[in-house]
């Protein structure tokens, strides 16, 4: 990761930061992209414990921030339509691509449903039961194929979509409504994910993974706070999220005990990651382009790796391969089913 000078956006002009901002979120969103592609299609090697979960809680975190911003910005002159605006530019985002995968996936797992090492319920009798529940999101609160295990983050995404516009309008106009509102559930969310690793169980329900993205959500809020930060020091933190980065990838390495602490040191990477996108840090050289790439898309890249990797469709060794293949198809699928939905600034 190659950080700016210090003085690269001291100077800049609030739009033409926005803008840089922007181009950050998508790079690390298409780092987050990145770590699960690792966890997923390594992940018969019993040595990359907790790096996916590290980048799906980046992933939520930018949501949060997205969200926040879009019913913020809106135009819309009543509570009543911006809800409904920002309900329906969801929806018309992420079902076409969603809905489409699920059909496409029906002829793959009745030709490969007797493979021999493939997990439990991967026939297609199991597969056509459990379409409703990926239609509509709930498959983090409802056992699901393998096949359609991975949209458990989807479905956490989707709710907390849904009670975005309330949280907003519970929160009102008032400065200390806001903060109390606003800061109670991120303080019961916080406790709630702190304990969930200690009650071994229910680690994909929504009110225990949805941490990241109301941190995202108030950071968005109280953005004047960290704008004061001095720009030395956001250059620091920068860097020291690339550190922390690297020792979360070799601590995995150990096995399947040091999956808490590559999860919780993980959480770290949020910080560098809103400080790229307050004071529009972008990535540069080879890594900025490719990872701007891989976070235009990554929502279709991601709805196609688990059937490359983990679903045991390909045989062990070839599952990073079919990892790597799962961002070709991804990119042919945001082409087609994502980006005509897209709005038009995004589509530029």
């Amino acid at each position: 990761m190659n950080i700016p000078a210090v003085t690269s956006t001291t100077s800049l002009p609030t739009s033409e930061q926005d803008r840089l901002g922007s181009i950050a979120l998508d790079q690390w969103r298409g780092l987050a992209l990145v770590l699960v592609l690792i966890s997923h299609g390594f992940f018969f090697t019993d040595r990359v414990n907790g790096i996916g979960r590290v980048g799906v809680n980046l992933f939520f975190f930018i949501s949060g921030i997205l969200v926040f911003r879009s019913l913020s910005r809106t135009r819309a002159k009543t509570d009543l339509a911006r809800a409904k605006s920002f309900w329906w530019r969801r929806l018309r985002r992420l079902y076409p691509a969603v809905i489409a995968y699920v059909l496409a996936m029906l002829p793959v797992v009745w030709l490969l449903q007797h493979r021999p090492g493939l997990p439990p319920d991967s026939d297609l009798g199991s597969y056509v039961r459990a379409i409703p529940v990926a239609i509509f999101y709930g498959a983090n609160y409802f056992e699901t194929p393998m096949s359609l295990g991975h949209l458990w983050s989807l479905g956490c995404e989707m709710q907390f979509y849904l009670l975005a516009p309330v949280i907003y309008l519970l929160g009102g106009a008032a400065e200390k409504r806001r903060i109390l509102i606003f800061g109670f559930l991120l303080a019961v969310l916080l406790a709630l994910g702190m304990a969930q690793p200690f009650i071994g169980k229910w680690k994909y329900h929504f009110e225990f993974a949805v941490w990241p993205m109301m941190l995202g959500f108030c950071c968005e809020y109280k953005r004047d706070w960290f704008q004061r930060i001095p720009a030395p020091l956001v250059t620091l933190i920068l860097w020291l999220g690339a550190v922390v980065c690297g020792l979360s990838l070799g601590v995995m390495l150990f096995g399947m005990e040091t999956k808490p602490l590559v999860v919780a040191t993980g959480a770290l990477l949020l910080a560098p990651c809103w400080l790229a996108y307050l004071f529009g840090r972008p990535m540069h050289k080879f890594i900025g382009p490719a990872m701007k790439w891989l976070g235009e898309r990554t929502y279709s890249i991601y709805l196609w790796q688990q059937p490359f990797t983990i679903c045991n469709f390909v045989p062990d060794f070839w599952q990073s391969v079919g990892a790597l293949v799962s961002v070709a198809v991804g990119g042919v699928w945001f082409h087609f089913f994502e980006r005509p939905f897209l709005s038009a600034g995004r589509r530029k």
